[in-house]
Order: C-alpha cells, then structure tokens, then sequence
C-alpha cells in the first residue's frame, strides 16, 4: 500500500465498558471472559461496612459505608435493593448472613439455589452519590506470553502485576489495589481528499468502522496512556515503553479516551489527573518510515 498520504490519518481508541475489581475478585467474572485488552492497576481508599449500621427492609437493606482509614475516613448511607429478574423470590431477612473479609462482602446463606453475595465495592461503585479516588500505579495489557487474550482471572499470575501487589502491600497499607479493566474499540478518522487508486485498500479498512483491534492498535493505547499518566510503577520497575510495531498503516495521531463516569471513578496519578472523557492525544508514537 502506498503509505505517502497516510500521516493524515489519526487512530481512535475509546473504553466504554469498564469493570473494576479487587484481584483476589476477579473470579465474579465469566470464566471465558476475554472482553478485556488492557489492565490498570489502582490504589482505592479502604471500604468498610459498619455492621452496627445495617438495617433490613423489605425491599432493601441500608448500611453505611466508611471510606478510607484514620484522618482520611468519610461515611456515606447506602440503600441498597437486592431483588433482581434473576431472583425475584429472594427475601433477604429470612436468611442468615455474614461478612466475607477483607473485602467486607455480605454473603447470604440457607437459600435453595445457594448462597447470595453482595459485593461492597461493586454495591459502592453503582449506588455512591461520590467519585471515588482512583489512583493509577501501572498499566499492562491482558495478554498471554503467545499474544492470546486472558480471561481476567488470570491476570493475576502477570508476573509483574505480583511484583506490583507485594510493593504496595508494603508501601501503602491504607489503600486497597483494585483492577480496572478495559475493553477499547478503535475507529480511523481521515483527514484527507483524494481520488488516488493507491488509497482503495485503506477505504476498504475504514469504510465500517470500528476497526479490528490488532496488536499495533493495543500497543498504541498503551503506550499513550502510559506516557500520559506516567504511572509509578511501570518506571518504578523499568518497564520498557511499548513498542509500536509497523503493521503498513502509520498514524498521524492517536487519541485515547476513557470513561470513568461510567463508573464514578475520578482517574489520576501522581504526575496527571484524568478530565472526564478527555481525548488523550500523543502524535509522536508512529513515525512514518
């Protein structure tokens, strides 16, 4: 393909569908959940049920939650619905519960189809009237040594994200590490005005976007958010800086946006914090050869 035209192309790369959980948690998931393309590794503020706290209703249970320890904690009240479509049957109060630590889950026990758990952070992320702090300490990608895509319950045998753990067990034992999960889409946009026959193989690509996430595209995500945020400890442990491979499409640009609304996080490292839907730009990781 003639490449002379493509700088004036850009490459989109967007997160809709985020999921954030404790590592030790992750098994809430599907087994053969593979929806996932890049990981973050985030320090949360501590969340705790006050079990003197939690009253039952009929329709709902309230508690409060405290978030974070000694001169950090703030409290907020939680009413919180567990009747769904999948277990319209179910009555909390007739049942017998108990906290699962140290994530502080209520697990109910007796029911006929087993138990029923409520899982404060998830509960917390849906129902908070706040943005919960969410710090980035590293960014990796959710692939196996042979490029294939892992289910997230595997992640934690990345070795380096168990080398992450063990520090901030150490470094921060007032804060939680949880795993954000992304799953990015990714479209081209065009810039350009020409009737050149050497450009019919790249209409061909973008005329139905998305595009098909390949590992160029992957690699590019992550290399811009790295280099946006700067996280502690993908320098921390002198984790080599993504290279970009040539696949034969060069961009002139590529912007990274992430959605944290969708899930009330207020994203930020220690060198940047994340503006809501901010479109995270980076020109300099493709050159064109």
């Amino acid at each position: 393909m003639n490449t002379r035209y493509m700088p004036d192309y850009g490459l989109q790369t967007w997160a809709y569908h985020l999921s954030m959980s404790y590592p030790f948690d992750l098994d809430y998931l599907s087994p053969d959940d593979r929806r996932y393309n890049i990981y973050v590794a985030t320090l949360i503020p501590k969340l705790c049920i006050d079990e003197d706290s939690v009253q039952f209703f009929e329709d709902y249970i309230r508690f409060d939650v405290i978030v974070g320890t000694g001169e950090h904690t703030s409290r907020e009240t939680l009413d919180i619905s567990i009747i769904s479509d999948d277990m319209p049957e179910f009555d909390h109060r007739k049942f017998e519960f108990d906290y699962e630590k140290p994530r502080k889950a209520m697990v109910f026990t007796g029911w006929e189809k087993g138990p029923v758990e409520l899982n404060l952070l998830h509960v917390y992320l849906e129902e908070s009237k706040y943005y919960l702090d969410t710090e980035i300490v590293y960014i990796g990608q959710a692939f196996g040594e042979n490029g294939e895509r892992l289910p997230a319950e595997e992640l934690m045998s990345d070795p380096t994200l168990q080398k992450v753990e063990a520090d901030l067990l150490r470094e921060y034992p007032e804060k939680d590490l949880a795993l954000l999960l992304l799953e990015f889409n990714s479209q081209l946009f065009e810039e350009i005005d020409s009737k050149d026959e050497d450009l019919l193989e790249l209409q061909e690509i973008t005329k139905n976007p998305p595009l098909e996430l390949n590992n160029q595209i992957i690699d590019a995500t992550e290399a811009v958010m790295i280099n946006f945020f700067k996280p502690e400890y993908n320098g921390k442990f002198n984790i080599d800086f993504p290279s970009v491979e040539d696949y034969g499409v060069h961009y002139r640009s590529v912007n990274v946006q992430v959605h944290p609304d969708i899930m009330g996080l207020k994203l930020f490292s220690k060198e940047k914090t994340y503006l809501s839907n901010e479109r995270i730009v980076s020109s300099h990781l493709l050159s064109k050869n």
